[in-house]
């Protein structure tokens, strides 16, 4: 089968289409590798909400914007199959910020290595950079101490399912955020949570009242908008806010910030943005702990394995439905699965 790649075809307006994505025959590159460059087999794709914004158009330096007409950017893991750089091997398996494409060229220092006891799909899902982010969102924004409430929005999800688990950890009452009764189910019979909270058949602010009647220590925020004014009226003097997405607008909905700012000023409360890129230095740290919940059973991780390059828009689309069971991944090759020999 020839190499192929999914382009950007047109920009989102509104709720995301999968047609705005064509899929297309990847030219062949006749050029030699550059020094310190390497050619990488993609074969796994992680599909993560803040995909979403690197499709609009260029205007904030803070984030990409893909031309059109160019393959889809995306986290991605797969196997080195040429090398100029003496530190990556051909046969290496990396992840990197990737493409929707079969092949990728990039500089080996902008790959990670998989060490050779761990799969694609643990290096990209359970040590991965959504757990990474839950664990520096709790750890390192939030300052999560024992004995403080915890609310989490899209509680569920990738990020949000292991935050709520790493806050019981500590000792925290947690209350979760999510839709639907199987999602809320899950969070108080497997996550751990004391309450969790179906955003859609409930009145925010009045249940956020009741789950937390004493207060919001920390907010972890997915979603934003609505969710994020509730919650800031519930915030504790001191409280803190780790800003971590805001899934709420991805889908073209127009965002605002908190309307109660004064809340904000009075109660000494701190919100604050971050990237798991922020903490990069200290990422190992970070793993090892997560490494050791999961073996311990302290924490239970979720993988939303998918198999199909040709399917790749729209298991991403999946997101946007609330159609996902944590990290959604898409294999493009079984061998994925299997830890590298």
């Amino acid at each position: 089968m020839a190499d192929q790649q999914w382009v950007l075809s047109r920009r989102p307006e509104g709720r995301l289409h999968t047609d705005i994505f064509t899929l297309e025959e990847q030219p062949a590159s006749e050029q030699p590798l550059a020094a310190g460059e390497v050619e990488v087999e993609l074969r796994l794709f992680l599909c993560a909400p803040t995909m979403r914004n690197w499709m609009d158009p260029p205007g904030n330096n803070l984030y990409p914007s893909v031309p059109l007409g160019e393959a889809m950017l995306a986290p991605a893991g797969g196997r080195i199959i040429a090398s100029n750089d003496p530190d990556r091997p051909v046969g290496a398996d990396i992840t990197c910020l990737g493409r929707w494409q079969s092949r990728f060229r990039l500089p080996g220092s902008e790959t990670e290595l998989v060490p050779s006891h761990l799969s694609l799909v643990d290096a990209m899902g359970q040590l991965g950079i959504n757990p990474l982010t839950a664990w520096f969102g709790i750890h390192r924004i939030g300052v999560l101490h024992a004995g403080e409430t915890l609310l989490v929005s899209g509680a569920a999800g990738s990020v949000g399912g292991v935050a709520v688990q790493l806050g019981r950890a500590i000792g925290a009452r947690v209350v979760g955020i999510a839709g639907g009764p199987d999602k809320c189910r899950w969070l108080t019979e497997t996550a751990g949570c004391d309450a969790a909270i179906d955003y859609q058949n409930e009145q925010l602010p009045e249940a956020i009242a009741s789950a937390c009647a004493d207060g919001i220590d920390v907010f972890f925020d997915n979603v934003g908008g609505d969710t994020l004014d509730a919650a800031v009226d519930a915030m504790n003097r001191m409280g803190r806010i780790a800003l971590c997405g805001q899934i709420a607008g991805y889908d073209g909905a127009a965002m605002r910030g908190p309307a109660n700012m004064m809340r904000l000023i009075y109660g000494g409360i701190t919100m604050r943005g971050f990237l798991v890129g922020d903490f990069a230095a200290e990422w190992e740290t970070a793993r090892a702990d997560l490494k050791a919940q999961y073996e311990s059973g302290a924490i239970v991780y979720r993988n939303d394995l998918r198999e199909g390059f040709d399917q790749l828009p729209q298991h991403f689309g999946d997101l946007f439905q609330g159609h996902n069971n944590g990290t959604l991944l898409v294999m493009t090759d079984p061998g994925a699965k299997e830890a590298r020999a």
